[in-house]
């Protein structure tokens, strides 16, 4: 019996790096790569046509139950309803990069550097927010609300939430707290609402999204909720309205399961499980969502199917049963004011300041995949969705070759989508792989290519990407991390104009000054074995001639930086930066094993300014350090443990707040 394969393809792990050749004295420095990388013509893809909107409930009906009596066995729809994976996060964004959050508020108080945002406007969730008076910082399922004075921290409150998440938004007096699905669905509170729909049999997962008032800091006060089958893709908050992409598969089926084994047995329970698709309806196929009021009593507000029927599509090819909804909630209340669909996996979420581009990678039958290797021919499909303020509307489809990486491999500029893609999956370690930038633009219904270059990384894939303006930043690795320059002013005719190798990588790129990157990963020797931290300072102010001009690296440490860009924080007037890490070291010399590294990056280099720790007393001595935030001329530093205060000149400890 062949091995049932989920295909959920992609990470959202925020990886958007790039490196370069070194000029540090003393360090090892690969040759220029003679890869050779081609402008090409478009690529001659088969057509593809653009997403069916169904007209009415029973058009959808008709759709789902045909597809699925063609797959349907003794055990049900194994493989044919998946999720995505829990890592698939944290790409519904815009692409130009700021260095973080600076909140009108706290602007007129003291400057603020918060969350490390891609575009300002468009906030991102995050386990710690400010508005540069009041600090609300998630831990499990703890959230606390402190108020910082100066240079002073005091706690608030605490409430329990009755859930785990790590993404906050923080909007004027109000807490938007989204819990990623999952399979382990707690009750909330006492409300009861996901305790009598998700028993202990179910595998269904169930988005929350909880509002907290916060106006009486030290009396927090949960005062509704929103359920909605599925798990969260990704979240952001604009001018107080929450958008949210959720994948959803199908539920409310008791599938039959052979009894006894034998032939037989598998027969009946296949043709019970065909009567039971025939007697399915649309409810079985599409999102469920409850709206619940807190205030005084537990009470639900609304419920019902998240979609219509006329707000749901498919693509020409079947794709699978899951649905991908954009749902927008309104900026006054939690309630869905508008939710859209197709019906497919969606590997990465992408948005420009107008628009969504939701990519799927071709569906592969779970059923029918081999063990021996990579799909081949593989393609990713990318539907585009025209934002309004208070909804989104489909509008166009087009097609690349290969997997994305994540939502950094796609950025809209001037008109045109550039898509950065390879053509093994991240979880395919082949030697014949390479990536390619593809340009596409809107034509009627059509996301039609119009320019490629290829070639890039043979037998390697893409660790990072990165674009600005009419350039892009591919990396690609496997023993050396070749940087690859992408012009795109000719968006028919994109070319390679520098590549650079060197030993490592970088895992997260961020622009420092007028022409120059930071990089964030690790170093490695020529083989490709990692040895420890590195940030890299790179001056690519000739696109042709890239280069290395200064790097700091810890041996045995890393960095939550590589796959979460929440965790850097740099202020570009001072060039104060600081990188959490843990690290290893057997002979323990050096750094504490975790802690904040702070850095001063700057045209002119980057200068070590010291460490950050929290350390404390018990089982667990050090506690790592996740997030930090400026406020004025304070650092402060999160972890589990609790706050910690600091000066941003000396670093000396101002204040700590224990949060355990």
């Amino acid at each position: 019996m062949k091995r049932t394969v989920t295909v959920a393809l992609a990470a959202a792990l925020t990886l958007s790096a790039c490196a370069a050749q070194t000029t540090t004295s003393g360090s090892s420095v690969v040759p220029t790569s003679t890869t050779s990388t081609t402008t090409v013509d478009p690529p001659t893809a088969p057509a593809f046509r653009a997403l069916v909107e169904f007209d009415a409930c029973d058009d959808l009906l008709e759709w789902t139950i045909d597809h699925a009596l063609e797959r349907v066995g003794p055990y049900g729809l194994d493989g044919y309803g998946g999720y995505l994976p829990y890592d698939v996060l944290e790409d519904f964004a815009p692409q130009p990069a700021i260095a973080g959050e600076r909140s009108g508020a706290a602007q007129q108080k003291d400057a603020v550097i918060g969350t490390n945002l891609q575009e300002a406007g468009v906030d991102e969730p995050d386990l710690v927010k400010t508005d540069g008076e009041r600090i609300v910082v998630v831990s499990g399922n703890r959230l606390s609300v402190l108020t910082i004075d100066g240079s002073r921290l005091s706690l608030d409150a605490t409430i329990d939430l009755g859930f785990w998440t790590e993404s906050l938004f923080l909007d004027g007096d109000r807490v938007i707290a989204v819990a990623d699905g999952g399979f382990d669905v707690m009750p909330l509170l006492d409300s009861g609402v996901a305790s009598d729909r998700v028993g202990p049999e179910s595998y269904s997962p169930t988005v929350t999204v909880a509002e907290i008032d916060i106006s009486d800091p030290s009396d927090p006060e949960m005062t509704g909720t929103l359920q909605i089958d599925g798990r969260v893709v990704s979240s952001r908050m604009v001018d107080g309205a929450v958008r949210l992409v959720v994948s959803s598969g199908p539920t409310g089926f008791a599938w039959s399961y052979p009894e006894g084994g034998g032939l037989r047995s598998e027969r009946v329970a296949e043709e019970e499980n065909r009567a039971i698709l025939e007697r399915s309806t649309v409810q079985n196929w599409l999102p469920y969502f409850v709206l619940t009021d807190l205030r005084g009593r537990d009470e639900v507000v609304e419920e019902g199917t998240l979609l219509a029927c006329d707000r749901t599509h498919r693509p020409d090819e079947f794709s699978g049963f899951t649905t991908l909804s954009l749902v927008t909630l309104s900026p006054d209340e939690l309630s869905v004011v508008d939710a859209t669909a197709v019906f497919a996996d969606g590997d990465v979420v992408y948005s420009s300041d107008d628009a969504a581009y939701v990519a799927t990678t071709r569906w592969v039958d779970p059923l029918t995949m081999e063990d021996r290797g990579a799909p081949v021919d593989m393609q990713t499909r990318i539907h585009k969705f025209d934002l309004t303020a208070d909804g989104a509307d489909y509008s166009a489809s087009g097609v690349v070759p290969g997997y994305l990486l994540s939502q950094w491999s796609m950025s809209e500029y001037d008109g045109y989508l550039r898509v950065a893609s390879t053509d093994a999956p991240e979880w395919w370690d082949g030697p014949r792989s390479e990536s390619m930038v593809t340009v596409l633009s809107t034509t009627g219904g059509t996301l039609r290519a119009v320019g490629t270059v290829d070639g890039l990384g043979r037998g390697e894939r893409i660790y990072a990407v990165r674009f600005f303006d009419d350039l892009g930043y591919v990396v690609t690795f496997r023993q050396t991390d070749p940087l690859y320059v992408i012009d795109l002013s000719d968006p028919e005719k994109p070319t390679v104009s520098g590549e650079l190798k060197i030993p490592g990588y970088s895992a997260y790129l961020h622009p420092v000054g007028t022409g120059f990157l930071l990089g964030v990963g690790r170093d490695a020797d020529l083989d490709g074995r990692t040895s420890g931290l590195q940030a890299s300072l790179f001056d690519v102010t000739d696109p042709t001639d890239p280069a290395r001009v200064d790097r700091f690296t810890m041996d045995g440490g890393w960095s939550e930086v590589e796959w979460d860009h929440h965790a850097f924080l740099h202020d570009p007037e001072s060039g104060l930066t600081i990188i959490p890490f843990e690290r290893w070291d057997d002979r323990k010399e050096g750094p504490p094993p975790n802690g904040g590294l702070v850095l001063r990056v700057t045209e002119d280099g980057i200068r070590e300014v010291g460490v950050i720790s929290h350390e404390r007393r018990g089982y667990d001595r050090w506690a790592p350090i996740r997030r930090s935030i400026v406020i004025g001329d304070v650092i402060v530093t999160v972890s589990e443990g609790g706050l910690m205060a600091s000066d941003a000149g000396s670093l000396e400890t101002l204040d700590w707040v224990d949060l355990g």
